[in-house]
């Protein structure tokens, strides 16, 4: 069985929205946006407990009763002959699955607003025809459904103590005691009888007998005496068992002290209890921002069970913290954001082969940016530094406005801006116009800068399809036939020129990228700054000043923008090099 999609009408802040699903589930996006909401309408649909409430009137879009609430989930069953859920569907739904469409299965709730009740009644659907669904018979607040999905929500405060004390039957199920342990359990009543016994027969409870026995025959002349009896039942021993932390090498126990500790303790709990689980239903998890009081390392460590353990095999996570999304592999990534209304985009995230070196660091990067409206992609720390310097002169609200600059070390763009414009957040390119010698011919260069921006061009651009631009000649032979020891940068000069020229040459292509925010340099990074504020990066780096930042990026960089003043990045945004910037300041410099 896979998750397929989510359909919610005119529920809460949901007017309409179509989510695609897969097993794994991440839902982000800023604070009251409905990330709850979401979780709240599959609560609805799947947990009897959540539904028998029915619907009030504010769970209704803009409260509008006169509309009917609509939750649709659509699962894909195409694989019935070998999954084990998907047998099961089509097991418990009988006639409901007609032959028309094998392959997919609807679950569906509606609710109609009664005011004579002043609730929504919710009714029940399934079917595999999406126009003609069939009802589910209700007895009282259970259903079919109820037989084949179990939900498990998390909330951010999941307490440790309650959550342990809510399922200590479970735990301890008595049923299942060896006979070693119910020989204990014998023993521990006959220890629990001679106990009460003994506190019975102290001094100081029989004084108190003789004295209540006088008194109430003051009242009532009955042949009576009152006694105090101990009952003090070890019968429900598992209901005083608390858990404690006990060290390696160390005899003594600590108590479970720390919210962090506490929350991982209850996680295991619940493991445990799903994988003890009995019968047959589906478990579908619904976890809402568990990084709450858990230390980074804790966090890393919920991502590899998350997205790695078995026993989450369906599940929705709502999330802030990149650390969670450490392990993230094969799951669809649902933003919700809001413009005039509530929208929502998703895409299916995988990893590709060639980046799963990397995973890691493009999960975390990746995360961060998830938030933002748009995202400027640079090559390296040294181009963050000097834009966040700009940024923060000119504009230091860039980032509560929706901007984000991120580092994707390298040229790795690709990924990143797939992921981003399937999720409607808008990816901004800055990259270098960049020649690689072929291995087999030192003087023919691939046009790699050119040839970048045509293949994000048709990531971003429907309908383009890129031709790589052809290798171009730098003709070297006159330092290989002259006797004169020509020097490097005489060599450096001419790819430099080369580059000016290939620029102009395809200028075109240029503007195709920059209507599509893809920004190709004329040469690089250093020479665009060095063309705009040349004198002064003279004044504060010295004599060669492009030379001087390409031979340590980062650490010159840094140098170079403490010296730069208000009036240094003003000039810098303005100019048409830097164009790419001004996108996370719109109108203010254009």
């Amino acid at each position: 069985m896979k998750l397929k999609n989510l359909v919610i009408k005119n529920f809460r802040n949901f007017e309409c929205a179509k989510i695609d699903l897969s097993n794994q589930n991440v839902i982000f996006g800023m604070n009251d946006v409905g990330k709850t909401n979401m979780l709240y309408a599959l609560r609805f649909l799947l947990d009897r407990n959540i539904r028998k409430e029915g619907f009030r009137e504010t769970d209704f879009f803009q409260c509008d009763t006169n509309k009917l609430i609509s939750i649709t989930l659509c699962v894909d069953i195409s694989d019935r002959k070998t999954d084990e859920d998907s047998k099961h569907i089509i097991a418990k739904v009988g006639g409901a699955r007609s032959s028309d469409d094998l392959d997919n299965f609807y679950f569906r709730i509606e609710g109609a607003y009664d005011d004579s009740e002043e609730i929504g009644i919710p009714k029940l659907y399934w079917g595999n025809d999406f126009k003609n669904l069939e009802e589910i018979n209700q007895n009282g607040i259970y259903s079919s459904i109820d037989s084949l999905f179990r939900i498990v929500y998390v909330d951010p405060s999941i307490d440790l103590e309650n959550t342990f004390t809510k399922n200590r039957k479970k735990l301890f199920d008595q049923t299942k005691l060896s006979d070693g342990d119910i020989q204990i359990s014998n023993d521990i009543k006959q220890i629990g009888n001679e106990l009460n016994t003994k506190i019975s027969s102290m001094e100081v409870i029989r004084n108190f007998q003789d004295v209540i026995t006088d008194e109430y025959k003051k009242l009532k002349d009955e042949d009576i005496s009152i006694e105090m009896k101990s009952e003090l039942s070890i019968n429900s021993y598992f209901g005083n068992l608390i858990p404690y932390i006990k060290k390696d090498d160390d005899d003594n126990i600590y108590p479970t002290s720390g919210d962090g500790r506490k929350k991982i303790l209850a996680y295991s709990v619940l493991n445990h209890l799903i994988k003890e689980q009995e019968g047959n239903k589906i478990i579908i998890h619904l976890i809402e921002e568990p990084e709450n009081s858990l230390h980074r390392s804790m966090q890393i460590a919920l991502s590899q069970q998350l997205f790695n353990s078995k026993v989450y095999k369906y599940f929705f996570l709502s999330t802030h913290s990149s650390e969670l999304l450490y392990e993230m592999d094969d799951a669809s990534l649902i933003r919700i954001y809001s413009q005039n209304r509530t929208n929502c985009e998703s895409y299916l995230y995988i990893v590709e082969d060639e980046y799963r070196n990397v995973k890691k660091e493009l999960n975390s990067s990746l995360a961060t940016a998830l938030f933002a409206d748009k995202v400027l992609l640079v090559e390296g720390p040294s181009e963050k530094v000097l834009f966040q310097k700009i940024l923060e002169e000119v504009h230091p609200t860039y980032e509560l406005d929706g901007g984000y600059i991120l580092d994707v070390s390298g040229i790795k763009f690709e990924p990143y801006v797939k992921v981003l414009k399937g999720l409607n957040i808008i990816p901004i390119v800055k990259t270098d116009n960049d020649l690689k010698a072929k291995n087999n011919n030192k003087m023919l260069f691939d046009l790699i800068g050119i040839n970048r921006c045509l293949n994000l061009l048709e990531i971003v651009q429907e309908g383009f399809e890129s031709i790589n631009a052809s290798p171009v000649e730098i003709d070297y032979s006159i330092f290989k036939d002259s006797k004169i020891k020509w020097p490097d940068s005489r060599k450096k000069r001419m790819v430099k020129d080369k580059k000016v020229s290939l620029y102009d040459n395809y200028i075109d292509d240029i503007y195709k990228f920059q209507e599509n925010n893809i920004y190709l340099s004329r040469i690089d990074l250093e020479h665009d700054l060095y063309e705009v504020i040349g004198e002064r990066m003279k004044e504060i780096l010295g004599g060669n000043p492009v030379k001087y930042l390409q031979d340590h990026k980062l650490l010159n960089m840094i140098e170079l923008t403490d010296g730069l003043t208000y009036e240094d990045c003003t000039r810098i945004i303005k100019d048409s090099l830097f164009k790419p910037l001004r996108e996370l300041v719109p109108h203010e410099f254009d």
